[in-house]
């Protein structure tokens, strides 16, 4: 089975440097934060950066990436909307770093057939029960 979409080849290369970008970004935001606290904009901007790689790889193929970006984007649609959740911080970071490094290896592979479509369902799982302990 194809990694992409038929007929969405052609924008591949704009897959890869959009999500490569925000990818990249989200990681500044990570380093910047993981010694200090998230602002409100930081928070909104990391929701943004998931629910952007959801659609843009739902919309290209790779349900794997869709998935994965769409547990984080549900983690912080509950950090944005309550501003007095209380999280392991320590915990969080974790799973945003190990989401992100996901993302990033998926994005690299996702030209070479001969690399299935990684298995994201264990970091997926981690992600709802962090988010059921909030």
């Amino acid at each position: 089975m194809p990694k992409i979409e038929a007929g969405m080849e052609s924008m591949l290369d704009t897959f890869i440097f959009e999500t490569t970008g925000l990818l990249d970004n989200l990681d500044d935001i990570l380093i910047r934060t993981e010694i200090s606290d998230m602002s409100p904009d930081d928070i909104a901007e990391i929701f943004r950066t998931m629910h952007t790689i959801k659609g843009s790889a739902a919309m290209m193929g790779p349900q794997n990436m869709a998935k994965l970006a769409h547990s984080v984007e549900d983690l912080f649609y509950i950090i944005r909307e309550d501003e007095n959740v209380s999280y392991d911080k320590k915990a969080l970071y974790g799973l945003l770093f190990e989401s992100s490094d996901c993302l990033k290896n998926e994005v690299e592979d996702i030209s070479d057939e001969d690399i299935p479509l990684s298995d994201f369902s264990d970091l997926m799982s981690r992600i709802h029960d962090f988010t059921d302990l909030m």
